[in-house]
């Protein structure tokens, strides 16, 4: 199962886009990249936190990633939301929390993302009603947040 978990991420990393006229790879750490992400690009900062994760070009540094995931997250990037879920699951870069992770999970699930869905039910099954409830509640006010960080940026 961690097997099949780290080749998903890798195939995430393999990721190429189309940036400024060239090609910005976002598979390892580059300052371009870090650029992107510092300026608010989402995808960036997702990839930046995957690379984080996986040491590509970098040290292996969980807690850098959970940061840059964390700003792509509260901007409504779903893969973030998810990749935040896995780690509060897991104890990545985090102290392991089933009823934070359960309020990630729920949020990626909530935009679509069947994985997240997926893991959130998985992961109901390990969980007491109250805990549950309590993820469910963390959930709507990490909504909230991220509305109002949509808002803001907006303006």
């Amino acid at each position: 199962m961690k097997y099949s978990a780290l080749c998903i991420l890798v195939l995430v990393l393999s990721v190429t886009v189309t940036s400024c006229g060239g090609q910005l790879d976002y598979t390892v750490w580059s300052p371009q990249l870090l650029e992107e992400a510092e300026g608010g690009d989402a995808l960036a900062q997702h990839q930046l936190g995957m690379i984080y994760s996986f040491g590509q070009g970098v040290p292996n540094d969980e807690k850098e990633a959970m940061k840059w995931y964390r700003k792509a997250a509260d901007q409504g990037y779903v893969m973030a939301q998810h990749s935040i879920g896995y780690a509060y699951r897991t104890g990545l870069g985090v102290l392991k929390d089933y009823v934070t992770a359960y309020a990630w999970y729920s949020l990626s699930a909530f935009n679509g993302n069947e994985k997240g869905q997926e893991n959130r039910d998985r992961l109901a099954e390990k969980m007491t009603p109250e805990q549950i409830a309590e993820a469910q509640e963390l959930s709507k006010e990490l909504l909230k947040q991220i509305e109002e960080n949509k808002k803001k940026k907006a303006k």
